[in-house]
């Protein structure tokens, strides 16, 4: 073998996976923005989509909050593992939601599901344990879909979700109420 061509294999193998790896944050980056407005910051990142359900009296526009780990190594996150009243096994992390005062320039508390966060009551939770897990790299932990609306803000109100985890608070993008929620 030539002796200009020693060591080659290993530094082209090295410039591939830089390579590589580089053409993945590029794409998640571009992924991220063109789906939530904002590029992903390195480590702990809370996001909000909607969804169209049903309540019953017809359809409504769901919000679901969610943690995703975007840094390099994994995070010990705070969660409610527990037993739906149907049986189904689902986690959870606590979450507060927040209108925007518009007299006062401030967020204002809503709901405080942090409160009675990973307790069982009627209807919901049958079981439940509160626990300390990693969230590894990619990985996300949702508070679960619930109908803004039919929490009695109206239209055109501005809104997001604060995740609460292991005393750190991750807000949420701003979202608005594109429904008024008649029972």
């Amino acid at each position: 073998m030539p002796r200009i061509l020693r060591g080659k294999p290993i530094s082209s193998i090295s410039l591939a996976l830089i390579v590589a790896v580089a053409i993945g944050v590029i794409a998640l980056e571009i992924r991220h923005h063109s789906k939530y407005g904002h590029f992903v910051p390195l480590g702990m990142h809370a996001d909000v989509t909607d969804f169209k359900g049903d309540l019953g009296d017809g359809p409504t526009t769901f919000f679901d909050a969610h943690l995703t780990n975007f840094g390099v190594f994994p995070q010990e996150i705070e969660r409610c593992e527990f037993v739906t009243d149907a049986g189904g096994h689902e986690v959870s992390v606590a979450y507060r939601l927040e209108h925007w005062d518009m007299a006062t320039h401030d967020w204002k508390m809503l709901f405080d599901g942090a409160k009675n966060f990973c307790h069982p009551y009627p209807l919901g939770i049958a079981e439940s344990k509160l626990v300390k897990k990693a969230l590894w790299t990619g990985q996300t932990l949702s508070t679960g879909a619930e109908a803004t609306s039919a929490r009695g803000m109206p239209k055109g109100e501005t809104m997001r979700f604060v995740i609460e985890a292991n005393g750190r608070e991750f807000p949420t993008g701003r979202f608005m109420i594109v429904e008024v929620y008649v029972h």
